[in-house]
């Protein structure tokens, strides 16, 4: 199916036996409205780079857990959204995944310590300030002429 094809979905969510996931790629909060309204969704998968921010997923999270649809970030585009899905996900009810794919050199070469997966295949949440994770300018610098913005130039 397209991944716009709302009605679709909703029809499809009546008939199937299994979760629907969908919504990865709506790019504002005021889209994600009517696919949880519809009943569209059992998953909503925002993707916090495309939804304008931390603060638009977090009420893209409310709403979907005002309407009994589980959120499970869509995270595997950067290390900052990574991390910013993590810290997201442990602050939101019913919350307890985020999508993540290894081998992306803007999520797994460019901070200063990479990510883990620990032995049940999860990632910590990062603890440290901010966002919890310092990106490496040196690292940066092979991907972005912006590494100078980080201090190295």
């Amino acid at each position: 199916m397209p991944p716009d094809a709302l009605d679709d979905y909703t029809h499809l969510r009546r008939l199937a036996l299994v979760a629907i996931s969908g919504g990865e790629v709506l790019t504002r909060r005021q889209s994600f409205h009517p696919w949880i309204e519809a009943g569209a969704l059992d998953i909503v998968q925002p993707d916090v780079t495309k939804v304008g921010g931390t603060s638009e997923l977090r009420r893209i999270g409310w709403a979907a857990h005002d309407h009994g649809v589980k959120l499970i970030p869509h995270g595997w585009n950067t290390a900052v959204g990574l991390a910013t899905d993590l810290q997201l996900a442990s602050a939101l009810p019913d919350t307890d995944l985020v999508e993540y794919v290894t081998g992306s050199p803007y999520i797994d070469d460019i901070t200063a310590r990479p990510w883990q997966l620990d032995d049940d295949g999860m990632l910590a949440i990062p603890d440290e300030p901010g966002l919890g994770i310092d990106l490496d300018p040196g690292k940066l610098a092979q991907y972005t002429d912006a590494a100078h913005l980080l201090g190295a130039a």
